[in-house]
């Protein structure tokens, strides 16, 4: 995930403001009457490994491994395995390739040309076609396939994966690139204008594309056997906000961020930035079509026609819950997570009434329960087991440890379980690899947790072992 404001999130972070952070790094107390996590709030915890164990650096900064072609990392991706870390690293314009140790999480670069792919060949690594400023990366659900989603190529570079080496290999021809843009060998395709985000969903049957410029659109791929892609013409491959340049009509997904599918693949949902919220999709043989009316979409404001909702300013990531039954929002703008309900027979997001809608950094004046390190969060993810939630902060260069329950309500594990920091401080504990974090997955199996950091100096993966209870 994503190069929205990577300059500018790069820039400014040296260090966070001292007054703003001592407020928004206080402890909150419980919520009267809150739904309380299963376990007393201790499945969940962290530990971050010393060393190279800890983290991955491209030179080996702050007592962090070294690894090749991972500058500026955008995002990070576990195949369903376990066995194998995906990066997509904008800097590098490469995807590295790690070998991971199932029983501590601890990943190794594959040596030579195979530990990276890269746009061209740039650097030590294979070269590949349209992987110029990669942002995203998805692993199919069999595992046979790595897609990997190009701002400054306008395309989606497709490769097939050895399940046993976890090698990359681009598939040749057309086959290997889908492109908005004419030349390069590619598919045409369309509402790939700028993609920042990339899903496949859990049947395996499509792949699905946030385009974030215009025409803000979510492109509609159809996936063969060999994982190689088609998309249909007109309105069957695309949704795009207002319609525009052929696509299907959607509403509140101006500037789509971020693309998740339901797990029974019947439904997608988009995270609108500059509409502060969540298109609300379904999925049949012609492609993408909205929910009618207030169902089609949950929003701050009802200017789109959408229902309203709290904690949806910028909402730039989703995820949603193994169970189906809840979506989280990560609200850059808001610096909240919301946490939305989903019929998992409609499609339909509604917002619970009161603290337990939404997750924010202070409480947004009583409107939200109160969490910690959520200033501009930018990425966030749900463990396998439905106990906790992950979201990390570019601001502050931080990630929150959040408890959620049976119902999916949220809470900060208590103290300094509770977040990490870089350098330490403020009742966090230190997080090494978490200058200016942007993604964060939880591996497959539940044991481990991995951040992405993007910028441009000290930008690195976080490597973190999970305690399940």
């Amino acid at each position: 995930m994503r190069a929205v404001s990577t300059a500018l999130r790069s820039a400014a972070w040296l260090g966070p403001p001292l007054v703003a952070i001592a407020g928004l790094l206080a402890a909150p107390g419980p919520s009267g009457g809150a739904e309380q996590p299963v376990g007393a709030q201790a499945a969940g915890r962290l530990v971050q490994p010393s060393g190279g164990s800890g983290c991955i650096h491209h030179s080996g900064v702050n007592r962090c491994g070294r690894g090749r072609a991972i500058a500026s990392p955008e995002d990070i991706v576990i195949a369903p395995d376990g066995r194998h870390a995906y990066v997509a690293a904008y800097g590098s314009h490469a995807v590295a390739v790690f070998a991971r140790d199932r029983s501590t999480g601890d990943l190794a670069q594959l040596e030579g040309r195979r530990g990276c792919t890269s746009h061209e060949g740039i650097g030590p690594c294979a070269a590949a076609r349209a992987l110029a400023r990669p942002t995203a990366v998805a692993v199919s659900p069999d595992g046979r396939n790595v897609y990997v989603a190009a701002t400054a190529s306008s395309a989606l570079a497709v490769f097939a994966r050895n399940r046993r080496t976890g090698a990359l290999r681009q598939l040749p021809g057309t086959k290997g690139c889908v492109s908005q843009r004419p030349g390069g060998g590619c598919l045409a395709g369309q509402a790939l204008n700028e993609p920042v985000a990339v899903a496949v969903s859990p049947d395996g049957r499509r792949v699905y594309v946030a385009g974030r410029r215009f025409p803000s659109g979510v492109a509609i791929l159809d996936r063969a056997r060999d994982g190689s892609l088609s998309q249909a013409p007109g309105a069957a491959g695309c949704i795009a906000q207002s319609g525009h340049r052929g696509c299907a009509a959607g509403r509140g997904m101006r500037s789509p961020e971020d693309v998740a599918v339901s797990p029974d693949s019947r439904f997608v949902y988009v995270a609108g930035m500059k509409s502060n919220g969540v298109a609300v999709l379904h999925s049949d043989a012609s492609g993408l079509g909205q929910l009618d009316g207030t169902a089609g979409c949950l929003a701050r404001t009802a200017a789109e026609g959408c229902a309203t909702g709290r904690g949806l300013v910028g909402a730039v990531e989703l995820a949603l819950s193994p169970d189906g039954r809840s979506v989280y929002a990560a609200a850059s703008g808001g610096d909240a997570l919301a946490s939305l309900r989903r019929d998992r027979q409609t499609g339909e997001l509604r917002q619970p009434s009161g603290t337990a809608g939404c997750l924010s950094q202070g409480g947004s004046g009583g409107r939200c329960r109160a969490g910690r390190v959520l200033d501009e969060v930018w990425g966030v993810a749900v463990s396998p087991d439905g106990r906790n939630v992950y979201a990390v902060s570019s601001r502050i260069n931080a990630m929150a440890v959040i408890s959620r329950t049976p119902r999916g309500a949220l809470s900060p594990l208590p103290g300094r379980s509770s977040c990490f920091i870089r350098a330490g401080g403020f009742g966090c504990a230190e997080g090494r690899g978490l200058t200016v974090a942007v993604a964060v997955t939880v591996s497959p199996d539940g044991r481990n947790v991995y951040v992405a950091s993007d910028d441009t100096v000290l930008g690195g993966i976080a490597i973190f072992r999970r305690r399940p209870a």
